[in-house]
């Protein structure tokens, strides 16, 4: 009878070392596993019109948002549909000037955290051949902002 050798960590790791093509996202679950508030940094990207709107909102308030593609509703917490439909439209939400991860974890935020390649992600954040710079950013050991590659 055949036994298996354990792998070891290191190597483990290698194996599943995400690539160009891997998806990436916005894990919330890390915000409440590192007992952080997500809500804070998310009004932290809305427009200086929507920060002053919305700073005295002290509970998740949800609102109806309709897919215009599909058609479907969905509710969605006030906050991020504020950010998809009115501040992630301005001229000045993403700029050259703009974080790294900041400009990633925005892009997110404009389209509904759907999953993106570092490929996709350079481009959306208008830095092309930024790619690999995103990838070892994205997939170090530190993770910003709760920005991962999607689980399988």
């Amino acid at each position: 009878m055949a036994t298996s050798t354990p792998i070891s960590p290191r190597l483990a790791l290698k194996l599943n070392r995400p690539t160009l093509e891997s998806l990436f996202h916005i894990d919330y679950d890390w915000w409440k596993q590192q007992e952080r508030e997500a809500r804070v940094y998310l009004q932290s990207h809305l427009c200086s019109e929507h920060q002053e709107q919305l700073a005295d909102l002290k509970e998740i308030e949800q609102v109806d948002s309709v897919n215009p593609e599909t058609a479907e509703v969905q509710c969605m917490d006030l906050v991020q549909h504020t950010l998809r439909t009115h501040c992630a439209l301005h001229e000045g939400y993403l700029t050259h000037h703009t974080a790294l991860v900041d400009a990633v974890f925005r892009v997110f935020l404009a389209n509904g955290n759907q999953p993106l390649t570092p490929y996709d992600l350079s481009e959306e954040i208008g830095r092309p051949g930024q790619e690999r710079t995103i990838l070892r950013t994205l997939s170090g050991r530190r993770i910003y902002k709760g920005l991962r590659p999607v689980s399988e």
